[in-house]
């Protein structure tokens, strides 16, 4: 029965976050009609029972059964799906993401997934530059220390010429409001849950790479269940559920940058034709390196760049 098998689903952020109310929440209740009284999905929002940088070996140990978190923070585990990360690949989270679930399905990236099976695949939008103070030039980052969340935003932001600085997504506004930093590379979607309208003002739009998302079970986990209990959980799981959350992440996207643009002392930026040739120019040394370090690293960036085209047109 649903009181003997509980399923815990972590989402790590406050109720009130944008994706909890609008995503997580409904899917857990979605599924939990769907039950029957045959199992139920329990929600624990906030960090009470984990945290984004130990949620994965939460839910392999059992201590949830279903996380949301980002892959990047497993660390040294999903490094082939830093692929979904590369810079200028795309601006669509709705594309992106349902590229990243087919680019899953072809078994390209199964070392990385050998422990654990997702149920949502996403990436986020593309991470621009948020400023605390109105930048110099747009001609490069030169003289900024840039907070990063991953290896490969470092990489990007280095090669534009800034000094990258790592720290958690939970950590970005202290350590832009000591001043400790002076732009963070990062996206839309982060400005609500971590307010961080409030300690930047100048905003640039400029496709500098992305981040993966996941909603995962321990594979050890999953295959333990009654066969009923996989086919509700897949049942609400894969390429349109992938899709649908990536359109979430764009309309968030759309509403925060909107809505920052309308606060008082905010500004847009836009780079020139010119420029925005330059910055590509520059961050396509990160793709390919990244393409020519990684085993079957030329082969995994081709099959998603045309994954990606397929989505775009439609396939």
């Amino acid at each position: 029965s649903a009181e003997d098998l509980v399923l815990k689903f972590v989402t790590l952020d406050n109720p009130d976050a944008h994706h909890n109310v609008r995503v997580q929440h409904p899917w857990a209740e979605r599924i939990n009609q769907q039950a029957h009284g045959l199992f139920r999905i329990q929600v624990f929002d906030g960090a009470s029972i984990a945290n984004q940088l130990n949620v994965y070996s939460r839910v392999q140990d059992d201590v949830a059964q279903i996380g949301w978190g980002l892959p990047d923070l497993a660390t040294g585990k999903f490094k082939l799906t830093q692929v979904v990360e590369l810079p200028y690949l795309t601006t669509s989270s709705e594309e992106a993401s349902t590229a990243f679930w087919r680019l899953y399905k072809t078994g390209l990236l199964d070392s990385d997934f050998d422990q654990v099976v997702p149920l949502k695949l996403i990436v986020f939008p593309q991470s621009g530059e948020q400023f605390r103070e109105k930048p110099a030039t747009l001609d490069n980052l030169n003289g900024l220390k840039v907070v990063v969340g991953s290896k490969i935003t470092s990489e990007v932001a280095a090669a534009l010429g800034g000094a990258p600085l790592a720290f958690p997504i939970n950590q970005y506004y202290e350590v832009l409001q000591r001043g400790t930093a002076d732009v963070v590379q990062v996206g839309w979607t982060a400005f609500q849950p971590f307010k961080l309208a409030e300690v930047t003002k100048y905003h640039l739009d400029v496709p500098l790479g992305s981040a993966p998302g996941y909603v995962f079970m321990a594979k050890k986990k999953f295959e333990s269940l009654p066969p009923e209990v996989q086919k509700i959980l897949m049942a609400n799981a894969g390429e349109k559920e992938s899709r649908d959350f990536g359109k979430f992440w764009d309309d968030v996207n759309r509403e925060w940058r909107e809505s920052t643009a309308k606060l008082p002392g905010h500004t847009l930026l836009k780079l020139t034709q010119e420029q925005d040739k330059a910055w590509h120019a520059r961050v396509e040394t990160v793709v390919n390196a990244w393409a020519q370090s990684q085993p079957g690293g030329e082969k995994l960036l081709a099959t998603y760049r045309q994954i990606l085209a397929d989505v775009r047109a439609g396939k």
